[in-house]
């Protein structure tokens, strides 16, 4: 079972979001740390994922997981390193996620990674976090050679930068990058950029807008990532709200080189894919706004959708317009749809009809990408 569970009293839902707290209930607001199941494949016993770990990188059941943060520290004594709401600066550093049980080997996480089902999810845990600075000064350096580190054994060489949803807590956030670093066979350097939001249902209508705030630091952290480190490629993933935010700060870098072709972004930035799943991102600005500055930028960009998402369907209402992720077509324009069809950079996949979970305990339908393990 979970290590760690906070129970959050329920309290009386804004008028727009009363549907969804009716639906999603109370017991939704459990803030559970926990492994996502491992991905399907991985049960697999002819295939062995293991094989190109460094030996250093098989001493123990423990993550590294960079981050960059605007959330407030907590006071000493308080459950999580950082709080809800911001603080007056982004604090770079580096979290340590313990995946199992404790005391598990390498070889005892690996081993369960066989067995791992949505119905027993194994317990994780943020079990150090160091800080290396800020954003903008000394943190810089220590972060890019944190990730040097990791590339340097890595046979892939990459880099994962992933903007989270809201209704997430910082250790969350920690966890489930910790467990997907571990499922790419440890090859990635993965930070996170943890925004402040707090885990009530009704916080959607507060915390998303104010993440704006923060597109320039995401546009920047990017930035910082492709060129001062060794990564040879830039994976950046934006899930539900947080897909808005990484969309808007990879505008922002495109337009800083206004005269520079495909080619040239990618020499700059290395961007490999820029992937948006169940975005909450408006359609027609994304396929008017959005795409061409992305495309230019990344050698391919990948929208998961799903009809079935409800969250999406009621963000759909309250927005008057559908989103990226659960998309109407019939709202864009011949035009748009043109821009769409010819775009060769673009992939959409479609995961209404995939067999199995698609959520865990939020809105049904919308994190299909952490509940499912296909």
């Amino acid at each position: 079972m979970p290590r760690k569970v906070w129970r959050l009293p329920c309290a009386a839902v804004l008028p727009a979001l009363a549907l969804v707290g009716v639906l999603g209930g109370c017991a939704s607001d459990e803030v559970v740390l926990s492994m996502m199941p491992a991905p399907i494949i991985m049960q697999d016993a002819r295939l062995d994922f293991t094989r190109h770990v460094a030996p250093e990188d098989r001493v123990s059941n423990v993550m590294p997981v960079l981050f960059a943060t605007p959330r407030a520290p907590a006071p000493e004594g308080a459950p999580e390193r950082f709080l809800a709401r911001a603080g007056s600066a982004v604090r770079l550093g580096v979290a340590h996620v313990e995946l199992g049980e404790p005391g598990w080997s390498f070889a005892d996480l690996v081993a369960s990674d066989r067995a791992s089902t949505i119905e027993k999810p194994r317990p994780a845990e943020v079990v150090a976090v160091e800080e290396f600075g800020e954003l903008g000064g000394a943190g810089e350096q220590a972060l890019i050679a944190a990730i040097d580190r990791q590339v340097r054994r890595s046979p892939t060489g990459e880099a994962v930068i992933y903007i989270p949803g809201y209704r997430v807590t910082f250790n969350q956030v920690m966890t489930l990058m910790g467990a997907w670093a571990h499922y790419l066979g440890r090859s990635s350097a993965v930070v996170a950029f943890s925004w402040p939001t707090g885990t009530r249902w009704w916080n959607y209508l507060t915390d998303c807008p104010r993440a704006r705030a923060h597109i320039p630091d995401i546009a920047r952290l990017i930035a910082l990532v492709a060129e001062r480190s060794q990564a040879k490629r830039l994976n950046l993933l934006g899930f539900s709200c947080g897909s808005p935010l990484l969309a808007e700060a990879l505008v922002q870098l495109r337009a800083r080189h206004p005269g520079e072709d495909h080619a040239a972004l990618q020499r700059r930035y290395r961007i490999a894919n820029a992937i948006f799943v169940a975005a909450d991102i408006d359609l027609t600005t994304f396929t008017r706004a959005h795409l061409p500055a992305v495309s230019e930028l990344a050698r391919r960009v990948e929208v998961y959708i799903s009809e079935d998402d409800f969250a999406l369907k009621v963000a759909s209402w309250l927005a008057r317009a559908s989103r990226l992720g659960r998309p109407r077509l019939e709202e864009l324009t011949r035009e748009d749809l043109e821009t769409l069809a010819s775009n060769t950079r673009l992939v959409g996949v479609d995961v209404t009809g995939v067999p199995g979970a698609h959520e865990l305990t939020g809105i049904r339908g919308h994190g299909y990408w952490i509940a499912n393990d296909r």
